[in-house]
């Protein structure tokens, strides 16, 4: 993936909700951070809706995995999806490994197997049926 393509979406731990369309980040200091989407900058003010201004712990960064799931939406870290390998279907969560990179992990919290190699390599497909945050029910 190039920089071109990178993009995130912000989950906010105090309103339980993701910040909407083209979310941009601010850090302020060591704890604090402006989330939003910024419509006007100028003279070093910004007009910023759906905003968000407080600790960096309340917010939770997902990174997009590169990977669109078969109806074309993309995939992000954290999301459930349905798993349909070339033996059955599946519920799995997209998880980072500790080396940067995403992967599949089972309703138990096993691993599964990488992302990429799976879904472009071994014909396995993918579609997103929710989140951790918004349908944690669906891995229990």
């Amino acid at each position: 993936m190039k920089l071109q393509d990178f993009d995130f979406r912000i989950w906010d731990k105090t309103k339980e909700e993701f910040l909407k369309k083209e979310p941009t980040l601010i850090k302020l200091d060591n704890e604090r951070v402006i989330a939003g989407r910024i419509s006007r900058f100028y003279a070093n003010t910004a007009d910023i809706s759906d905003m968000f201004i407080g600790n960096s712990n309340d917010l939770e960064i997902e990174l997009w995995t590169g990977l669109y799931d078969k109806n074309g939406k993309k995939v992000y870290e954290n999301d459930i999806v349905r798993v349909k390998s070339p033996y059955d279907f599946f519920l799995a969560k997209i998880s980072t490994h500790k080396e940067g990179t995403f992967y599949l992990e089972s309703k138990s919290g096993d691993y599964i197997g990488s992302l990429i190699y799976l879904v472009e390599d071994e014909g396995y497909t993918i579609e997103i049926i929710g989140n951790i945050y918004e349908n944690e029910g669906l891995l229990k």
